[in-house]
């Protein structure tokens, strides 16, 4: 059997309602001749005479009756998803989930996602954290519409929009206050030193750019909060390294920072998503919220 047109069954459902071609012709903004043709062919199609005539208008034969019930529910199940697509593109349902490190969920998505679900509270929000080779895995497996990455990142098949510069830095507390002065990679490598985590894609980066120095860091304490390092540096156990971007604030009384000469080259942090894939309604919005300097040092465009 050819497959009908959609259209044909909305007008069979119109005429079934209404009781006849010029009723449901009124009710279309059609000519009624264009009503009979279309349910001729729909006749012709499925090979069943699907109205019984009568003098008064129309009414459903045997089989009108049995397709009209599939029919109808067809067709409310495409108008609610067309519904639902038109809410959506409205932004007024949806859902937009985000793949970002445990940092930079703190200090950038948790004040521009309470500005989205301030803009856009039908929008259904949903976070998972993981490092830069966890966020690609989790968006190129469909878990997520967009990941944050450090970079560089050179993974194919995404769209990959830098948007944040960030510079590494080290940090001490009070017990190193002579440090205050600066050192050089080589005095900094045998200071005790509180890193983060070896597979963060932050301890990684700076890894290599120290390698690039000619020194080798060994740090004595490793963990996996950035805010738990600015904690270990601030009782005396050691220089820390964290973003210069997401501490400034932080830096006062207790800690300071410790120049380094030559400094770590500056990186960018940057947002993912799939490049076969067209944004949804939620993800553009984001996106246009992301390019708005919604946060500090905001510059994607």
């Amino acid at each position: 059997m050819a497959r009908v047109n959609l259209e044909l069954y909305r007008i069979f459902l119109a005429v079934a309602g209404a009781g006849s071609f010029s009723s449901a012709a009124r009710s279309l903004y059609i000519s009624q001749p264009a009503v009979s043709q279309a349910i001729r062919q729909l006749e012709g199609q499925l090979g069943a005479s699907l109205f019984v005539r009568r003098a008064r208008g129309v009414e459903l034969s045997a089989e009108g009756k049995v397709l009209y019930h599939h029919a109808q529910a067809a067709i409310a199940l495409i108008d609610a998803g067309e519904e639902k697509l038109g809410r959506m593109e409205r932004l007024q349902a949806g859902d937009l989930r985000i793949g970002a490190g445990d940092t930079i969920t703190r200090h950038v998505l948790l004040p521009l996602l309470g500005r989205f679900s301030r803009e856009y509270p039908g929008v259904a929000l949903s976070v998972r954290n993981g490092t830069t080779a966890e966020t690609v895995e989790l968006l190129r497996g469909g878990s997520v519409d967009v990941a944050f990455v450090n970079m560089p990142c050179n993974e194919e098949g995404l769209h990959i929009t830098p948007c944040m510069e960030v510079h590494d830095v080290f940090v001490a507390g009070l017990k190193y206050l002579p440090l205050r002065a600066g050192v050089t990679p080589e005095e900094l490598a045998d200071l005790p030193l509180i890193m983060l985590e070896r597979q963060s894609s932050s301890r990684l980066a700076v890894d290599a750019a120290m390698l690039r120095m000619g020194v080798q860091l060994s740090p004595g304490i490793e963990l996996g909060s950035h805010d738990l390092l600015l904690d270990f540096a601030r009782t005396g156990l050691g220089i820390c390294c964290v973003i210069k971007e997401f501490t400034e604030d932080m830096l006062g009384e207790e800690l300071f920072e410790v120049p380094l000469t030559p400094a770590i080259p500056p990186r960018s942090i940057a947002v993912a998503v799939l490049a076969d894939i067209p944004p949804s309604g939620p993800v553009k919005a984001f996106m246009k919220l992301l390019g708005e300097d919604a946060y500090p040092g905001s510059k994607l465009k």
